[in-house]
């Protein structure tokens, strides 16, 4: 009988977290959502990660990316919306 494990799959943030050139530090690991710093060329960004929908919350935005960490549309998940170099 295979068993069900619940974890936090950050692989997509991090991939999206590389593309944009940022660094990351987690600060919290929940069940369904993690926490963190972004450091970006403007300055510390706080965010919270959805793994399950994989949306970054920032403060001024909400990002949903795909599994390979670019950016998508939310009207059609499986189309890139962004380069993840662009900004």
């Amino acid at each position: 009988m295979a068993t069900t494990r619940s974890h936090n799959n950050v692989k997509p943030l991090t991939h999206w977290v590389i593309y944009r050139g940022y660094q990351v530090r987690f600060t919290a690991r929940r069940e369904g959502e993690v926490r963190g710093v972004l450091t970006t060329p403007a300055g510390p960004v706080e965010f919270t990660y959805d793994p399950a929908a994989r949306t970054i919350h920032l403060p001024d935005a909400t990002l949903a990316i795909n599994e390979y960490g670019w950016e998508v549309s939310r009207d059609n998940p499986g189309s890139p919306s962004l380069k993840p170099t662009e900004q």
